[in-house]
């Protein structure tokens, strides 16, 4: 005569597969519902960095001039003094035709949507000994089915030897 055991458990029963399905389909929804916020989210910083390497790359073009034009000198190129003075950086300046050297992108500008601002700024003593540089990059966003404008400013400056 053979013996069976009552009480094994030989595979799953079909309510203990239910539950697993209901589990699993409750932790996937809830990735599901946090997934487009998350991807928004990365859109929005990987601009945000990509503006401010934009802005860190023509701060740098500006702390690598020098700061103003020797007498000797004749006049050619640029110099920190040209974006402290006469009202400073404007795009449409003929002698800033060929700066910033660093390519900006769209949507990035460094000038705001509206025109009003302008994204370089130089203040210094004069004869500079020391130099306060501001650069501002402008970008289009939309946030809630409108467009916004959206700014990254990197203040750097520059010191003279004595």
């Amino acid at each position: 005569m053979r013996m069976t055991r009552r009480g094994s458990n030989i595979g799953l029963s079909l309510l203990e597969v239910l539950i697993t399905l209901m589990l699993l389909s409750t932790t996937l929804i809830a990735f599901a519902a946090v997934y487009p916020a998350a991807f928004k989210l990365n859109r929005k910083t990987h601009r945000s960095v990509q503006a401010a390497e934009l802005a860190g790359a023509v701060a740098e073009e500006l702390r690598t001039l020098p700061f103003n034009r020797p007498s000797a000198l004749s006049p050619g190129g640029l110099y920190l003094e040209d974006f402290a003075r006469d009202g400073g950086w404007r795009p449409d300046a003929a002698r800033f035709r060929n700066f910033p050297r660093t390519e900006i992108p769209e949507p990035y500008s460094l000038v705001s949507e509206d025109g009003e601002k302008r994204g370089i700024f130089v203040v210094g003593d004069t004869p500079f000994t020391y130099a306060d540089i501001q650069v501002t990059v402008y970008w289009m966003e939309p946030v809630n089915h409108q467009m916004m404008q959206r700014q990254v400013t990197i203040h750097t400056a520059r010191t003279g030897n004595r």
